[in-house]
């Protein structure tokens, strides 16, 4: 406790060190290190996928369910994983698995987060389909990096009782940085615990450092930062504008401090953003059926 308090009342007085010992972060779960490494095979066998994902009841049924809903917009209910994974794919599983699963560890005793995964759903499937049409960085990766890159956000609420606090003053700041106001209330921020949690879950560099990134735009004029990173940022803006604008809210922060880059990069006209959101808000609308 008495860590806690100094945490959040003098960051300075803990080292960066010291703040991220005391935050837990969830270990992969071994099905999970499974499956990836099944599907990394120069042939994965779709039925051991299958068995993999068929060996846990709970999880079974959550993929069931998600696999039937409209989402999929499959010809005919699927009742069993087999008949899925042949259905969407071994790939598409892996990361349909992936989100279940990220659900069920994170899950924190008096913390409400069914916005965050709403969000975060919802991002997953506007980097998908941006990334699928503007190319540029692999569709499995923009899934990815729109499913943790918030992670650290039920982190640091799961760690510092003030940090609801703190995000209602990040997500109002006009001009500093949304993290750095997270570092000066806490001496840590949502995109370091978020990168660091998307390395122990195994993803990759272009990932990792795009979480770690993606409240910083300084990148985008930054020749030494990759591209694809650069890409999943302006991705992730566009996908947050568009689900801000889905949920009827007219004014975001982060895309008036970092839209002009994201559209650059992107190469993306006003007329094609407002394509782009209706796009988006069609495939929200599917998710929500």
């Amino acid at each position: 406790m008495k860590n806690e308090v100094a945490a959040e009342s003098d960051p300075q007085q803990l080292s960066v060190e010291a703040i991220l010992k005391s935050i837990v972060i969830p270990s992969c779960p071994a099905v999970l290190n499974e499956l990836r490494s099944e599907i990394a095979r120069e042939d994965p066998s779709q039925d051991k996928v299958a068995r993999l994902v068929g060996t846990d009841v709970a999880l079974s049924v959550a993929v069931l369910r998600l696999v039937n809903s409209p989402f999929y917009a499959l010809r005919s209910k699927v009742d069993s994983i087999n008949k899925a994974v042949s259905m969407i794919g071994s790939q598409r599983m892996a990361m349909l698995v992936t989100n279940i699963l990220m659900r069920q560890t994170m899950q924190f005793k008096g913390l409400n987060l069914v916005r965050f995964w709403d969000v975060s759903t919802k991002r997953s499937i506007a980097m998908s389909l941006l990334a699928r049409y503007l190319k540029g960085v692999d569709v499995d990766t923009a899934q990815a990096f729109g499913l943790f890159c918030d992670i650290g956000i039920p982190l640091l609420m799961q760690r510092f009782p003030s940090y609801l606090e703190s995000l209602s003053l990040a997500n109002a700041a006009t001009v500093l940085p949304f993290t750095s106001i997270e570092s000066e209330r806490h001496g840590v921020d949502h995109a370091q615990m978020g990168s660091m949690m998307a390395r122990t879950w195994g993803l990759n560099d272009t990932i990792c450092v795009a979480i770690r990134r993606h409240h910083d735009y300084a990148v985008f004029p930054d020749a030494s930062v990759a591209e694809p990173v650069k890409r999943l940022i302006a991705m992730c803006l566009v996908a947050e504008l568009g689900i801000q604008r889905f949920a009827r809210l007219n004014e975001s922060n982060e895309w008036n401090k970092g839209g002009d880059f994201a559209a650059s990069t992107l190469m993306l006209s006003d007329y094609d953003l407002d394509d782009w959101i209706e796009m988006m808000a069609e495939a929200f609308g599917q998710e929500t059926a």
